[in-house]
């Protein structure tokens, strides 16, 4: 599988998006997506909304191509809130790094 980094912004407001993805509805997502009933998945997200800043939300997603991430989250209905730019990425792992250079 690929990665892919999904950098997402707001469309609608805070509270709006907050109203639409509820934790019930989210819940359902994940599971979804761990029971592989989706063409891509998440794997991690970092945002830093809980520290007032909503400008960005990261995702990191696992999946066969770039359109797989964009037609899970067509489904989800969460575009309509947030945008996505996908992209496809290679991970460095610096530990790895380091203990090749030592």
């Amino acid at each position: 599988m690929a990665q892919f980094m999904v950098l997402h912004t707001m469309k609608k407001s805070v509270e709006e998006y907050a109203a639409f993805a509820t934790p019930q509805m989210m819940g359902a997502f994940a599971l979804s997506m761990a029971a592989g009933q989706t063409p891509a998945k998440a794997i991690k997200t970092w945002d830093s909304m809980n520290y007032g800043l909503t400008d960005y939300a990261f995702c990191l997603w696992e999946g066969a191509s770039a359109a797989d991430v964009q037609a899970t989250l067509d489904a989800t209905g969460l575009l309509d809130y947030i945008t996505a730019d996908i992209r496809q990425v290679d991970e460095t792992d610096w530990a790895m790094v380091a203990q090749a250079a030592g």
